[in-house]
């Protein structure tokens, strides 16, 4: 039997799953009759108030001033949908169903965990203005020497036993016929194709060295047993002044300064608990502070009705101005098919290919 709080909040929680389900809502059921709420409507006997209706309408974006009184009165007719689901889902005793009261228990840790960590992430301060300028100085490569590339990409799949030797040729500077020869020759599938990309396109800890690199040579990444060898076939520069990216620079250096007080506070929690792994998973005590930098996959948080707050990295710029920022690391090569362009890239077909305005 469950106790009244767990009742109360399997209700609440219930209603939250259900109507998620059957009508592609994710909104919380009613309450009961409060003088302290504002009823909208009774349904049965229970309350549908008018803070339940402000709450989710807080979750829609971009809605305007004047549509709030229309999407209130379209939202009421959800939550009354809703509740009569939940009733019936009550009568029906699912909330006492092993497997419900499971999911409702890990959705109460889920709403719990996202408040607590939007409330870290919402106690850091904004970047300065002297910071988003440093970090417009500090990476010219992204910025005021940005460059948009042309690249012969190769994608095979090199056995173990190969891959040092592909990765010996494009480093040695060998020019893309003789890399499809020794690859003709090792009998290796391959694929080519001809993309073009932007310097914030590039993983950070490249584009130094892709912004040296000479025509016609390459970079080198491996994914597992497929190689991707990127040549440069042709690049210009597309330079971004500091007026366009300081938006995106602002509202990277927030997210990236939240991201990290966030793994901060998790490390520390880490550190003052008493963490004891059991059974089969005995042997991720090892291994266990190196994974908490990578914490920022698991809680990437979006909030309802939040500021914007995310501790994943923005793409683009907040103003129309598509100048996104390049990813934390490597991942694997050149992987984003823009249209081809041949061995000269032009201003015009780059700025459409790369949004850049």
């Amino acid at each position: 039997m469950l106790s009244r709080t767990n009742h109360s909040l399997s209700r609440w929680a219930l209603g939250c799953g259900l109507f998620t389900l059957v009508l592609s809502l994710s909104a919380c059921g009613g309450k009961k009759a409060d003088a302290a709420t504002q009823a909208a409507v009774r349904v049965n006997d229970t309350e549908v108030t008018v803070h339940q209706i402000n709450f989710r309408l807080q979750q829609e974006r971009g809605l305007k001033p004047e549509q709030m009184e229309a999407a209130g009165r379209r939202m009421l007719e959800r939550l009354v949908d809703q509740e009569l689901v939940l009733q019936k889902a009550e009568q029906l005793k699912l909330d006492r169903d092993p497997r419900i009261v499971q999911a409702l228990d890990a959705a109460r840790h889920d709403v719990l965990a996202r408040a607590y960590v939007e409330q870290v992430a919402q106690g850091v301060p904004a970047p300065t203005d002297a910071a988003v300028r440093k970090y417009y100085d500090d990476n010219p490569d992204l910025f005021a020497h940005r460059r948009v590339y042309a690249f012969l990409e190769i994608t095979a799949k090199v056995p173990p036993e190969k891959a040092g030797a592909l990765k010996a040729l494009v480093e040695a500077g060998k020019p893309s016929p003789e890399i499809l020869a020794w690859l003709k020759a090792e009998h290796i599938e391959y694929k080519e194709q001809t993309l073009a990309r932007a310097a914030e396109q590039v993983p950070l800890a490249l584009l130094k060295t892709l912004a040296k690199l000479p025509m016609g040579r390459g970079l080198y990444a491996q994914e597992g047993d497929v190689a991707h060898v990127s040549i440069v076939t042709a690049s210009q520069e597309e330079s971004v002044d500091f007026e366009r990216a300081k938006a995106a620079i602002f509202q990277f250096l927030g997210n990236d300064t939240r991201r990290k007080a966030v793994e901060a506070n998790v490390a520390a929690l880490r550190s003052a608990a008493k963490i004891e792994y059991l059974g089969k998973y005995a042997d991720l005590a090892a291994s266990a502070p190196a994974r908490v930098t990578t914490l920022d996959a698991d809680l990437k948080v979006q909030l309802p009705g939040a500021s914007g707050v995310s501790v994943s990295l923005p793409k683009t710029a907040p103003d129309g101005v598509k100048v996104s920022l390049p990813a934390a690391s490597a991942a694997s090569g050149v992987q984003v098919n823009l249209p081809a362009t041949g061995a000269q890239l032009d201003a015009e077909t780059a700025k459409k290919g790369l949004g850049v305005k």
